[in-house]
């Protein structure tokens, strides 16, 4: 594939192992509140098979500006325990006030969030492909819906942060992917504002600039709409429309140049 001389990460799923460490955290803290015996959660894996469809669809209801940062943080553990509540009757009793089952959500949220950031396991080849890219004199900018207050701790605790020029967190721009002004932000914090303004130059960047993600509609096809090339992130191989201008379900295929 072509070298690029500025690459654009996702963070979530695409660099750091969302979804092994988000697991990791959740079934400590199942664990942790005693849920097998309060809310009868007898299957951490069914626990988060129905946290994560919950908390797929709210994010997507985030990034589209119909629910606060607060809010999603609570809701998707909320909805989540409601569904036990509804199912365990006698047994559930203990949660059976909605005051308090979303006070203990919000406590639950805290603690997650608290110790998402420790978790350190990185997707396959993530270090190697940014080592890499960094000693070939590649820039290299982070770009993230994620919460910032949590983003930057996976970053600096997985050890790749010092690999990173920039980093963009999305309510730190005011703007979420596939908007093209996040994607713009991150070339004026790799080139700089005046070299992005002109917009000859800025073609020029852009024809030099990947971006790199797992998210088709957030990562990718925002990529497309910016007008950069993109590298879709597949290991799961779902199906897409569209054409990346490449895909591959390991990302140190971006070193095959």
């Amino acid at each position: 594939m072509k070298r690029y001389t500025y690459y654009l990460f996702d963070i979530d799923r695409t660099l750091w192992a969302f979804d092994s460490n988000s697991k990791r955290v959740i079934f400590s803290l199942l664990d942790f509140y005693d849920l097998h015996r309060r809310l009868h959660v007898f299957s951490k894996e069914e626990f988060f098979r129905r946290y994560d469809s919950v908390n797929r669809l709210l994010w997507q209801q985030y990034e589209a500006g119909l629910l606060s940062k607060e809010q999603l943080r609570i809701s998707r553990f909320y909805e989540t325990f409601l569904k036990y509540v509804e199912e365990g009757g006698e047994m559930a009793d203990e949660f059976s006030d909605r005051e308090m089952l979303l006070d203990f959500s919000s406590r639950f949220s805290e603690n997650y969030l608290y110790r998402m950031p420790y978790e350190k396991e990185l997707e396959p080849g993530a270090y190697k492909v940014l080592a890499e890219l960094r000693r070939r004199g590649c820039k290299i900018a982070a770009v993230s819906n994620g919460f910032k207050e949590i983003q930057y701790g996976k970053l600096g605790n997985s050890g790749i942060l010092d690999f990173m020029d920039a980093v963009i967190i999305s309510e730190e721009v005011g703007a979420h992917k596939p908007s093209p002004f996040i994607f713009r932000a991150a070339l004026e914090a790799l080139c700089g504002k005046e070299a992005c303004a002109d917009k000859q130059n800025r073609d020029i960047i852009k024809s030099q600039t990947i971006m790199v993600g797992d998210d088709f509609a957030n990562d990718i096809e925002g990529a497309q709409i910016f007008g950069i090339d993109q590298f879709y992130y597949n290991p799961c191989h779902r199906a897409c429309d569209g054409g990346p201008t490449y895909e591959s379900d390991s990302l140190l295929s971006l070193l095959d140049s």
